[in-house]
């Protein structure tokens, strides 16, 4: 195309040059036309045309080639996203940051899979797997997977605010400084998990079962915990201000005290660790 431009330009030049010869070759700027001479150098350079359009059609085709590239690389990790994996298997792949956003999920398969930072917000399906699954920062905020497996799972600051994780098992999984606050987790399976610093502020865990985790540091403020049970827990520093523990079980909880008890909503069936007194209310 630009060749073609270039062409019509040598022609009208050639036309402009014939034209001026018409005109008195004597004027006011001397022996010589001005616009016969104008005409001539406008002239000189077009002879190389055909060898000028090659080397710039080169030149933009080299500059469009990594643009190209880019765009082809770019929305590979949206097509996971509002998708239905269900039953699909992902197992034991590296697929950090990946972006399962609204996705179904149902009974999907992500055991042993590399998913540091993927983010599951609003994904939902129940039975999916992701027992041994590396998910340090993964966000499953607002998610409705139940009865999901984490067991051995590390999701370590992972977030899963306001998600649906009722049933889920997270037996022997990491959750240090996870943020489950206003999750729904009733009967909730933590046995043995690794929570210091994890986060249930407001969250439902009405039976949820924290035998021998470690709790240290780990907020329950106005969280439902009715029915749960603490056996060999560590709740080291833990804040209990403002939760509910009607019918928990704390009895074989270490290290808790009068002071964090007295911070807590109890009742008649609730099980304090002897010489502890849980307040009623």
């Amino acid at each position: 195309m630009f060749k073609f431009i270039l062409l019509i330009v040598f022609f009208l030049a050639v036309l402009f040059a014939g034209l001026v010869t018409l005109l008195p070759n004597q004027n006011a700027y001397g022996s010589k036309n001005p616009v016969a001479e104008i005409g001539k150098e406008i002239k000189n350079p077009l002879p190389n045309v055909h060898t000028i359009a090659p080397e710039i059609s080169n030149a933009l085709e080299s500059v469009k080639l990594p643009v190209a590239l880019t765009t082809k690389a770019g929305p590979a990790l949206d097509e996971r996203a509002l998708s239905d994996h269900s039953g699909a298997v992902f197992s034991n792949k590296d697929i950090p940051d990946a972006n399962f956003s609204g996705s179904t999920l149902k009974s999907a398969k992500f055991d042993g899979a590399l998913l540091d930072g993927s983010i599951f917000e609003g994904a939902h399906g129940d039975g999916a797997i992701f027992a041994g699954a590396r998910m340090a920062k993964a966000n499953f905020s607002a998610s409705h997977l139940p009865a999901a497996d984490f067991s051995g799972a590390e999701l370590r600051e992972a977030s899963a605010r306001g998600a649906h994780l009722a049933k889920a098992l997270f037996v022997d999984a990491d959750i240090s400084f996870a943020s489950f606050s206003g999750g729904a987790l009733a009967s909730a399976d933590f046995r043995k998990a690794y929570a210091a610093g994890a986060i249930f502020v407001d969250a439902n865990m009405k039976g949820a079962r924290l035998a021998g985790a470690d709790l240290t540091g780990a907020r329950f403020e106005r969280a439902n915990l009715s029915s749960a049970t603490f056996e060999a827990a560590d709740l080291t520093l833990a804040n209990f201000a403002g939760a509910r523990l009607h019918g928990a079980d704390l009895s074989g909880a270490v290290n808790l005290t009068q002071e964090q008890l007295n911070a807590a909503c109890a009742d008649a069936e609730t099980k304090a660790p002897a010489g502890l007194v849980a307040p009623r209310c």
